[in-house]
């Protein structure tokens, strides 16, 4: 004898969860062109800091192209986890897992910090994770 798996009924995906799942998917997709850029910005990085140090009060500075490059490869693995972090956050937000939507919440509140785009990212995902259908959809 075999027994049949009873399907559970799935919760109704609330119309307002597309204000949480549309910025997260922009916060991807701008990580992900950051990701492509990034090897050609070694270039962008030194007149950067050409222009900066100076400011700052440091002259004759000598900057090897191993610190750079190591900078570069730090960025490149910070910038890959938040993406994946990213995609992660945004899977759990379309099954309704509750660590998704604190996780939404933190970004929204982090994305207020990166101009110019971040504040309006954040502000979407934080109008999103606080409608009552979204609240009542990760049962908070």
């Amino acid at each position: 004898m075999t027994r049949e798996k009873t399907a559970t009924p799935a919760r109704p995906v609330p119309p307002q969860l597309k204000w949480m799942t549309l910025p997260l998917l922009l916060e991807l997709v701008s990580n992900g062109i950051g990701l492509l850029t990034l090897p050609f910005a070694q270039e962008q990085l030194i007149a950067q800091l050409q222009r900066t140090l100076p400011q700052l009060g440091v002259e004759n500075l000598e900057l090897s192209p191993a610190l750079l490059q190591s900078t570069l490869w730090t960025t490149f693995f910070i910038l890959m986890a938040l993406t994946l972090l990213l995609y992660f956050v945004r899977e759990g937000v379309k099954e309704g897992k509750g660590w998704a939507w604190i996780m939404s919440i933190l970004i929204g509140v982090f994305s207020l910090l990166n101009l110019p785009f971040g504040p309006l990212i954040g502000l979407a995902l934080l109008y999103g994770a606080f409608q009552p259908e979204v609240r009542a959809y990760f049962g908070r």
